[in-house]
């Protein structure tokens, strides 16, 4: 009787704990969820996206969070893919996976909202976070404002306490004539870095936070508002005085 018990106990990822006594009812079957994990690593990752998107619409087993992870690592891969006949199939051009994988990685993060996954899988998000900030950062070059917009939106959604997401959230609205916009994510921004006092950021959002810093100067100095470029650049002393691109710009402007 303790075998069955415990192997009961054991069986799926989907039981997760409300109380002392108290259990959830399985969600998914452990063994389904290593078939997905199987696929993965063997690079099948439309079989994986074709099994894991009938979870995510059983009226249950849409509550667990790791198929739409899945659903997101599938994606990303296609958008690294070398596979040409993949890549056109899933628009990676169009930037439709990587689009995709942001869009099945935020429902993750909000479906484990007691953080039983989200912990293990920093290096995955890391690694989405890094190809997302390319992507942004081509669309400010190009002044596809509005697509870059949607990308440190994702940004936000992934960490909702990352400092430097939320300053460009905020820049793409000033560039926008979103101004009231722009005040609210910057001030999100602002409190963040008190509060954290940079800490705990990956490498991933300190680059982020350095290019914040910059980019948000360099708009605020094109559109004469000299009050505001003095509070980031107070603000930038603290948190990234020193570094090189942001001090090579604060002398541009006279700061």
């Amino acid at each position: 009787m303790f075998l069955l018990i415990t192997g009961a106990a054991n069986e799926s990822w989907g039981q997760i704990r409300k109380g002392e006594d108290e259990e959830e009812p399985i969600l998914i079957a452990e063994s389904e969820l290593d078939q997905l994990l199987v696929w993965f690593v063997d690079g099948k990752y439309e079989k994986v996206l074709y099994k894991a998107i009938r979870y995510t619409e059983d009226d249950d087993q849409k509550k667990h969070p790791m198929p739409y992870l899945y659903m997101a690592k599938s994606y990303l891969a296609i958008h690294n893919s070398d596979d040409s006949d993949l890549r056109e199939t899933y628009e990676v051009d169009k930037m439709k996976a990587l689009k995709n994988a942001l869009k099945y990685a935020g429902k993750f993060v909000k479906k484990d909202k007691e953080q039983d996954y989200i912990p293990k899988e920093q290096e995955y998000i890391e690694d989405l976070r890094k190809e997302t900030i390319v992507a942004a950062e081509t669309e400010m070059d190009n002044g596809k404002f509005t697509k870059a917009k949607s990308y440190y939106k994702y940004l936000t959604t992934l960490d909702s306490e990352d400092p430097g997401a939320w300053m460009m959230f905020g820049t793409v609205y000033l560039t926008l004539k979103a101004r009231r916009d722009a005040d609210k994510a910057w001030e999100k921004a602002r409190n963040l870095l008190l509060d954290q006092q940079g800490r705990g950021l990956t490498d991933g959002q300190l680059d982020l936070l350095q290019y914040a810093f910059v980019t948000t100067i360099e708009k605020l100095d094109e559109m004469s508002d000299p009050d505001k470029v003095r509070e980031f650049i107070n603000l930038g002393d603290e948190f990234i005085g020193g570094e090189r691109e942001y001090e090579a710009v604060k002398r541009s402007i006279g700061g």
